[in-house]
């Protein structure tokens, strides 16, 4: 297979690596893109954050939920300027979206709500038409419609004047305990961490296993490409091997990460702080978090956690 100068080009974009070694990636898996990041990674050359999903376009990403805060949504529609993105028409065009999905159960695909009536008129009708007054391509982008038990509570964070949304949903072992105030408060809190550190599932329970098992290769890799390691015992390079997987835990885990906030806690301090104080048990259940433009891995049970990239990304 050929390796083109853009196959190089995109590889170094989402790994960082040197575009010689790119090439030569690339070529050793006979331009398999996936197999390429990995064998970076066991040279040691990539980096394992996820770059492949930033924004691609333009456009707005909204988040709200129902009054009793059960029903949550993520939506987004596509432009292709930015000047677009902030236009009033398509604000509002994006926001009655919203409003509609998270008043009517039927709307949680974008099928459903293109052909959903919208003040006399479908809504692909009315894209068609702002399409046509704005003179940019208009797009539905994505939509997600959630609901809670009623256990559970949701909230919402957007970042960057809708170029980032974020829903959190929290569990609480006692029914009334879920849509107080500082329940909700909490709920905030987290979702502006999982905007800020971008986690990619809520608990290490919830990494899948081909993903753990990937990671642990990867690991080894390094560790046998490394002069320093390489010639240790098994058994020492397995317990090498479970620390690293520790700091990708911290790193990747909602729970485990670092409370942007205070750094003396991490999200799991915070949440068994807020359930001692009112004698029940708080937990994240998942979380989405949505750029503009990227098309992130799931994350919430039925999206990363078995559903958590979103997060559980």
């Amino acid at each position: 297979m050929e390796i083109t100068a853009k196959m190089v080009s995109e590889l170094r974009e989402k790994t960082g690596a040197g575009m010689m070694k790119c090439k030569e990636a690339l070529i050793e898996c006979k331009g398999n893109f996936e197999e390429a990041i990995d064998y970076l990674r066991k040279k040691g050359l990539a980096s394992a954050d996820n770059k492949a999903g930033r924004a691609a376009s333009q456009g707005l990403i909204v988040a709200k939920t129902s009054p009793d805060r059960r029903t949550a949504v993520l939506l987004e529609t596509n432009c292709e300027t930015d000047f677009v993105a902030r236009n009033a028409e398509f604000v509002s065009f994006t926001g009655k979206l919203a409003d509609a999905v998270l008043a009517t159960p039927t709307l949680g695909d974008l099928t459903a709500l293109a052909n959903h009536q919208l003040e006399g008129r479908t809504v692909d009708e009315i894209r068609k038409g702002l399409v046509a007054k704005i003179g940019e391509n208009i797009q539905l982008g994505r939509v997600q419609r959630l609901t809670a038990p009623a256990t559970g509570v949701f909230d919402t964070y957007i970042h960057g004047e809708g170029k980032l949304g974020v829903v959190i949903q929290l569990d609480c072992s006692k029914p009334d305990l879920a849509n107080q105030p500082a329940t909700i408060a909490l709920a905030h809190e987290i979702a502006l961490q999982v905007a800020a550190m971008n986690p990619f599932y809520p608990t290490r329970q919830q990494v899948p296993a081909n993903v753990l098992a990937k990671e642990k290769e990867i690991i080894l890799g390094q560790l046998q490409n490394d002069p320093k390691n390489a010639k240790k015992p098994q058994n020492i390079l397995e317990k090498i091997v479970e620390g690293r997987l520790d700091k990708f835990y911290k790193e990747r885990c909602l729970v485990e990460q670092v409370y942007v906030k205070d750094d003396t806690k991490t999200i799991q301090d915070l949440l068994t702080e807020y359930g001692k104080a009112h004698d029940a048990t708080v937990t994240v259940t998942a979380f989405w978090r949505w750029a503009v433009g990227e098309r992130p891995a799931e994350t919430a049970p039925s999206s990363c956690c078995g559903g958590a990239t979103g997060c559980c990304s």
